[in-house]
């Protein structure tokens, strides 16, 4: 898992916005909020991120970062 995909249900409005750009099919409802469903499909393009007025999406990447040694 490359990216870690969180919704935050307080901020959520279940607008599903973030359903509709979601190229990968990383989001679904759940009890009206967005959630990370399947979230080892997310590729982090952000679009999700992007398109959410509430600001309820976060995309992390977890991939291991080198240094500038090792580049």
């Amino acid at each position: 898992m490359a990216f870690k995909t969180t919704v935050d249900s307080r901020k959520c409005d279940g607008c599903e916005e973030c359903l509709e750009v979601c190229s990968t099919g990383v989001l679904e409802m759940r009890r009206g909020k967005a959630f990370a469903a399947r979230p080892d499909d997310c590729v982090g393009c952000q679009s999700c991120v992007d398109v959410c007025k509430e600001g309820a999406i976060t995309v992390e990447d977890t991939r291991v970062q080198l240094s500038s040694t090792c580049l």
